[in-house]
Parts: structure tokens; sequence; C-alpha cells
């Protein structure tokens, strides 16, 4: 976690530290790991938001929005990058029960 929080840091331009900015990111990255899991339909076990990617632009980005108090307008503006990875992550699941059966 401590990773993605300088992550989100870095993408939002926080370059100073500050104990009441810092509780707030880390709240916001808690916050936001479920909460993209769920849009795109990942499983806690295969979120991975630290690798380069679709994944971790529109998680940073999600970030960027709720921080700025705009975060009811991100759905609408990604919408088609939220269809796009919740496809992936449907097709992945489809596959992986099919190796099992």
């Amino acid at each position: 976690m401590e990773e993605l929080i300088r992550i989100v840091k870095r993408e939002l331009k926080i370059t100073w530290n500050d104990e009441d900015t810092d509780a707030e990111i880390e709240a916001l990255v808690s916050d936001a790991v479920p909460t993209m899991n769920f849009k795109l339909g990942i499983k806690e076990e295969d979120s991975d938001y630290l690798s380069p990617g679709q994944e971790r632009r529109l998680f940073l980005n999600y970030c960027r929005y709720v921080r700025n108090n705009c975060v009811e307008e991100f759905d609408s503006r990604y919408l088609n990058d939220i269809l796009q990875l919740r496809s992936k992550y449907e097709v992945k699941y489809a596959k992986d029960s099919e190796k099992i059966q």
C-alpha cells in the first residue's frame, strides 16, 4: 500500500510532507482500491494498480477525481475504459472457471 500511496501522491503533484495530507491520501487510496475493483469486476487477489497499464492509469484518474471533489463525473468520463477492463476480467474469469470444470 505504501508504494501505491507514493505513486498517487506523485500523480497528484503532492511534493510536501504533511501529516493531514498523508492521512487524506492514505484514506483515499484505501477506499479507491475496493471501489475500482468493484467497478472493473476485479477480484481482490487480482487487483494490481502498481503495474503500468490501463488499470493503473484509470486508478490514478479515479484518485484525481476524488481529490478534486468531482468523483460523480468519473464514471461518465471514463465509461469506455471501465467497460473495456470489465470485459477483460469477465473473459479472464470465464476462462478460469472453464479450467476448473
